[in-house]
């Protein structure tokens, strides 16, 4: 896998232009000792959700009836993917979710619900206006570049249009997770790393 060059992202509002957007194949895997060590942050898309549901233009974000909720199969890949950080001893010292079901079910199956925090800027882009996008993108880049204090990692559970926003990365499948060290005045991309291949890191230790 090609190996994606440092990227530093600074704190502004632009709007990213899908052409910006950077292709997953392009992301290396983070290594299980970084992972283990702390300090980093780790964006997870929420996991498989129903596509026969679809989130209503008037739904509330506390509503799961008025939303796209997560399938049986994605309960279970939230249910995996915790299980596989926690057996790998990748140390979580907090967990923040968009409001809405489908990312707050996976934070909670995946992590508890002790550790999850909502937070209202995570919140579905799509579903915002462009000032709305432009604010939750700022406020996102806040979270992926303020440091987080070694022997923990900071996971944020939120959309694939938020990562777009924030940091020009197309995040797919549902539960995937990109890994970023956060600089304080911005952050890097670590890499990344598909729902089914946590187990695997134990091999790049």
């Amino acid at each position: 896998m090609r190996a994606l060059p440092t990227l530093l992202v600074v704190l502004t509002s632009l709007f990213v232009s899908p052409a910006a957007v950077l292709a997953a194949a392009e992301f290396k895997t983070p290594s299980l000792h970084a992972l283990q060590k702390g300090g980093l942050v780790i964006f997870l898309r929420h996991a498989i959700s129903d596509r026969s549901q679809n989130d209503a233009s008037n739904g509330s974000a506390d509503d799961c009836a008025t939303q796209r909720n997560l399938s049986q199969q994605g309960r279970a890949q939230a249910v995996r993917i915790g299980q596989a950080i926690k057996d790998l001893g990748i140390p979580i010292a907090e967990v923040l979710s968009s409001p809405y079901c489908r990312c707050r079910d996976t934070a909670q199956l995946a992590f508890g619900s002790a550790k999850m925090k909502v937070q209202e800027f995570l919140h579905f882009a799509i579903g915002l206006s462009k000032q709305g996008r432009m604010q939750a993108a700022d406020a996102l880049r806040a979270l992926l570049s303020a440091k987080v204090a070694p022997g923990g990692n900071r996971v944020i559970v939120s959309h694939n249009s938020n990562l777009r926003e924030a940091a020009a990365i197309w995040p797919k499948p549902e539960g995937v997770a990109y890994v970023f060290r956060p600089l304080g005045d911005g952050f890097e991309v670590v890499g990344r790393i598909a729902p089914d291949q946590w187990r695997q890191l134990e091999q790049g230790l």
